[in-house]
């Protein structure tokens, strides 16, 4: 049998949720006997790096954001492994891919991993790379994207999305599952019988965190024994208008930054929240599903979807509406005990059925092999 030859591309191996992605779909593709798979990072290093040990992988050690010359070692690396097709990651990724292999016939496909992207907070690189992917966009063989907004948002801007797809994002359920977690709640000095609201998003202004402070302390204020934590990069800024926000409620919300053991947090919280009003593809939202949390979340991206693990679930709320969001926290609070745990697991059940990292693989799989 004849192995399809894969080049797949990405920046860097820095923990970010694109990152992930690409690592979970390149171990995917490892184990297929019909792929012969070569990886090809910009930059060396990374947090992510230990997890593709095993896999052939070359870096060509991009110095920086002004060095083009590794584009020479970049087709060097193409035309001594003449893949049948090359995938890139993100913008940048996206464009060397293309530049570097002009001229050899060889399909590249972009994957697009973000959307709702505000042009004018773009650094200069970034502003130079979104234009110059508009200019180019015809000619990928094929453009991947993670959610429906995300194909919309780069119609809007005037790409040519006449061939993307969407493959929606795959969850590592082997390492998100339910764990064990009265230890951490009893180091956080949260009560046993406690109910635990959740969100795992960084402090940026798409996740409308004062929309989240507001709802939580009309909540606070009427349960004693509800609690609520957000794990994600904290920015100071928006911390202390939440603060401001939750008053002397704000006891009960811990704000606690990046954590390394996301799955035990997310065991720990009984719903996962989001309010952002932007969004792709929520990898948060499902991760959190996988460990057994109950979703409620803003009907931005793909939430609806992902968290849509029971027909006519009610806990989806339009985005910025704060009363809406607050009759989905008074909902959940009056699910009884055996309903709330029967929910639970349809939400994992829900995650390994439509969002797996193995159906994340066989479909993009079938993607690449249509762009032979």
């Amino acid at each position: 049998m004849k192995k399809i030859k894969i080049l797949l591309v990405i920046r860097s191996l820095f923990v970010g949720g694109a990152e992930r992605q690409w690592v979970l779909l390149a171990r995917g593709l490892a184990k297929k006997q019909e792929v012969n798979l070569l990886l090809c990072t910009f930059y060396s290093g990374g947090e992510l790096a230990d997890e593709i040990n095993g896999i052939p992988h070359f870096c060509l050690h991009k110095k920086g954001k002004g060095d083009f010359l590794f584009l020479w070692r970049y087709r060097k690396l193409i035309k001594e492994f003449q893949p049948d097709c090359i995938y890139a990651f993100m913008p940048d990724s996206n464009l060397f891919s293309l530049l570097a292999s002009s001229f050899l016939k060889i399909p590249v496909i972009w994957g697009f991993r973000s959307s709702g992207i505000d042009i004018a907070r773009l650094s200069l690189f970034s502003k130079i790379y979104f234009y110059l992917q508009r200019f180019l966009s015809s000619k990928a063989a094929a453009i991947i994207c993670n959610s429906s907004d995300a194909i919309s948002f780069y119609k809007n801007a005037k790409y040519n999305m006449e061939k993307a797809k969407i493959i929606y994002n795959g969850i590592d359920t082997t390492k998100f599952y339910p764990k064990q977690s009265n230890a951490l709640k009893s180091s956080l000095k949260i009560p046993k019988d406690s109910f635990v609201f959740g969100i795992a998003a960084r402090m940026d202004k798409v996740k409308d965190y004062p929309l989240l402070a507001k709802g939580a302390k009309e909540i606070l204020a009427k349960n004693q024994k509800v609690f609520f934590i957000a794990i994600g990069k904290i920015n100071e800024e928006i911390l202390k208008e939440c603060e401001t926000i939750l008053g002397e409620f704000k006891k009960r919300f811990l704000f606690l930054g990046i954590q390394k053991d996301t799955p035990m947090f997310y065991s720990l919280f009984d719903c996962i929240l989001s309010t952002s009003y932007t969004e792709s593809f929520s990898n948060s939202i499902a991760e959190a599903m996988a460990c057994e949390c109950i979703p409620l979340v803003s009907d931005a991206g793909e939430s609806r979807i992902i968290a849509n693990f029971k027909q006519n679930y009610p806990y989806c709320f339009p985005k910025k509406d704060l009363e809406s969001f607050c009759q989905g926290l008074d909902s959940i609070l009056a699910l009884p005990k055996d309903s709330l745990q029967t929910l639970k697991k349809q939400a994992r059940d829900h995650i390994l059925r439509n969002f797996s990292a193995q159906k994340m693989v066989e479909s993009t799989l079938k993607e690449l092999k249509q762009c032979l």
